[in-house]
């Protein structure tokens, strides 16, 4: 016990001994003598003198206890609390970490985690004193701090705080014990550690203590209390395009992840707006605490780059309700066909362009184009960005050269392997790429019996996205497939094998160099080596490869706040342009000169659409918030103490009496003034006792 008024103490002995002074006064006063008429009272009074020989005494005794009870309560003791008490210190140096993640903008009950938050926090600056040094950790994305150091600025301190905008990323609490550390390498070793956070499990699960001065003392604050109801939410956790870019009069493939973070079903309308006019929905089923993925169709739109974003119905925390990405939409795609199939009447090219635009008057969006592989050069190459070869002849030096830089500045290319001089090219063109390729040719098979001695497909990577159009129930659609001419072949360890054929010869591979991807298909499109030609599957699946065939350096459709992006443009553009934020202030990126290029950056520190406008959008960048931060299910703050090691101090505190007592220690006199009280009533109840007892 430890008293925060103990200047007074000195005082207690002098005026304890107040009621013994008055005693022995007493004492000393002149003995009065009775008339003899009252002879009779003074016997009475003698034979009752044992019942009066001690109470002088006990109520000296009394008063004397009920004059210290009321002085030590006016020294206002106080019992350890928390590990520490105020009066044993100098001054107090109090360091807050705040969470500043999206889970803590959750409107459960009228006001998010965050301004309870900032309330308890205030309460806490409220019990510093002129000698306590503070100091304030906003743990986001990245780590901030109020002050360089320590300070006595406790209103600057408050301010900062309430200044606080909505967080939208996630917490980096490894950052935030860092930059803890920092300043507590300068700190007394009696420093103090707040975490004001609601404590969401997949932000705390793994957070890492160890680094901090294990003589600090740690305190966990709730930003939601415990008679709280569980926090129920529901999410967009993903939206992407199945392919990496679209061209006019394409459809687009949504691939959208839904999570239901609650002990009820979801059952609600996916709704999808581009550029804010066109929607289109979807009913969405997602049973408790799970997810769920759907696929909406959207047609692609007019060339340019368009604003697409994925919502449901808002709820307690709206944030993560809609997902925003964007759509890069090109112009008609030209595809090179080089063949020499047609000069001996192999009908294989004239199927491969019928996939490629089966419309009239060539409307769809592929352009094929066909040449004979002679006719193969640096200036055909140059052209496109996607070339089919299909019963091939020869290939000159050049013409391999050529292909392999192609592929290695980011091209992409199908090889149906029906040639016969395919084994002498394969050979050149790995010589050219200078790395082997995935699959080594051998003699043609051609099966005697159409009926008995067809090859098919036994096995297959279906995680691969060329064969995303095979997955789950349409795998059967490649048992319909039968081959009568391939080559003996086998896989050379490079690169990877996707399909197989039944006896285990690779029937299609991919390769990649430098920035291209290669696929060798070990069969061919013409009538008489397969039935491939006249399956549904096989125009969509062409579209599906030309789609994925695109350069794996393609931009990302959207980005994570706190992310930093980088992108290049024309000076021409950023110099007319305005760069403008999701909620429309301007943004001045980063730039760095690259010829008649710059190179930007920024960090996106608001979901939504950051755009780059002249006259009309020019490019576009998607921010959204972290999926794991939907989540909503907490740890324990009670239990984080008990995570910790043994040696480190770690308590689990809220509101402003909790903060008092770690301040003060918890106040204890009040039961000294209780003690008072039933003093006097004992003193009372005596004294009702001697009188009926002398007039008995």
């Amino acid at each position: 016990m430890t008293f925060l008024n103990a200047t007074l103490l000195g005082g207690i002995v002098a005026a304890a001994g107040v009621p013994l002074v008055i005693h022995l006064l007493n004492k000393s006063f002149p003995k009065q003598f009775e008339f003899s008429s009252i002879l009779h009272i003074r016997e009475t009074v003698a034979q009752r003198s044992r019942i009066f020989r001690w109470r002088h005494r006990i109520l000296l005794a009394l008063r004397t206890a009920l004059i210290v009870l009321l002085l030590l309560a006016f020294l206002k003791p106080v019992l350890p609390r928390f590990g520490g008490l105020r009066a044993t210190k100098t001054g107090r140096s109090v360091l807050l970490v705040f969470d500043h993640s999206l889970s803590m903008e959750h409107r459960g009950g009228g006001l998010s985690a965050r301004q309870r938050a900032i309330s308890e926090a205030d309460s806490l600056l409220g019990t510093l004193t002129a000698d306590d040094v503070c100091n304030i950790v906003v743990a986001g994305p990245s780590a901030t701090t109020c002050f360089f150091d320590w300070s006595h600025n406790v209103a600057e301190a408050r301010h900062f705080l309430s200044a606080l905008p909505p967080g939208h990323g996630g917490a980096d609490l490894a950052r935030a014990n860092t930059a803890a550390a920092r300043l507590l390498g300068k700190d007394p070793p009696s420093a103090e550690i707040y975490f004001f956070s609601d404590f969401q499990r997949k932000n705390w699960a793994g957070t890492d203590f160890t680094m901090l001065p294990p003589t600090a003392r740690l305190f966990f604050v709730p930003a939601v209390p415990e008679s709280a109801p569980p926090r129920e939410n529901h999410a967009v956790l993903a939206a992407a395009p199945s392919q990496s870019g679209a061209l006019a009069g394409d459809t687009v493939i949504l691939e959208i992840e839904i999570g239901n973070f609650a002990a009820q079903p979801l059952h609600a309308p996916v709704r999808v707006t581009v550029d804010g006019v066109s929607g289109f929905e979807k009913e969405v089923f997602v049973s408790p605490w799970s997810s769920a993925k759907i696929a909406l169709p959207i047609p692609a739109g007019k060339p340019g780059a368009h604003l697409c974003e994925v919502s449901l119905p808002p709820d307690d925390l709206p944030e993560d309700d809609h997902r925003a990405l964007t759509l890069s939409v090109a112009e008609k795609e030209g595809i090179l066909i080089v063949t020499d199939a047609a000069k001996s009447g192999e009908d294989a090219p004239r199927f491969l362009k019928a996939a490629l635009n089966p419309y009239e008057n060539l409307a769809g969006s592929l352009l094929p184009e066909q040449i004979a592989s002679a006719a193969l050069d640096a200036g055909r190459i140059a052209a496109v960005r996607k070339i089919i070869l299909a019963g091939v002849g020869v290939l000159r030096e050049e013409s391999t050269q050529q292909l392999a830089q192609f592929l290695f500045h980011g091209g992409g290319a199908i090889w149906f392997l029906d040639g016969e001089s395919d084994p002498a090219n394969l050979a050149a063109l790995e010589k050219a790429m200078g790395a082997p390729l995935p699959v080594r040719l051998g003699a043609k098979r051609v099966a005697k019996n159409v009926a008995s001695g067809a090859q098919q497909f036994a096995r297959g990577d279906f995680q691969s996205r060329f064969l995303r159009l095979f997955r789950d129930t349409q795998r059967q659609d490649l048992s319909l497939l039968e081959f009568y001419d391939i080559r003996d072949a086998s896989a050379t360890g490079a690169g990877k094998v996707l399909l197989s054929f039944a006896d285990g010869t690779p029937a299609l591979a991919e390769a990649s160099h430098g920035l291209g991807t290669l696929l060798l298909f070990n069969f061919s499109a013409g009538e008489l080596s397969s039935n491939l030609a006249r399956q549904r599957a096989f125009p969509a699946w062409i579209h599906e490869l030309m789609k994925n065939l695109s350069p794996n350096d393609s931009a990302a459709p959207s980005a994570i706040v706190g992310d930093t992006i980088t992108s290049e443009l024309w000076k021409a553009e950023l110099a007319q342009a305005q760069f403008r934020k999701p909620d429309g202030t301007p943004l001045t990126p980063e730039t760095e000169a690259l010829g008649e290029r710059s190179g930007i950056s920024f960090t996106g520190d608001q979901p939504g659409f950051y755009t780059l406008r002249a006259k009309k959008l020019l490019r576009a960048w998607a921010v959204n918030p972290p999926a794991d931060e939907s989540d909503l299910r907490t740890l324990d703050a009670a239990q984080l103490p008990r995570q910790l090691s043994d040696s480190r101090e770690s308590y689990s505190v809220a509101g402003r009496e909790d903060f008092g007592e770690v301040a003060q220690g918890r106040p204890f006199w009040q039961w000294f003034l209780l003690g008072g009280l039933g003093v006097l009533l004992i003193e009372l109840l005596f004294q009702v006792w001697i009188k009926r007892a002398a007039s008995a």
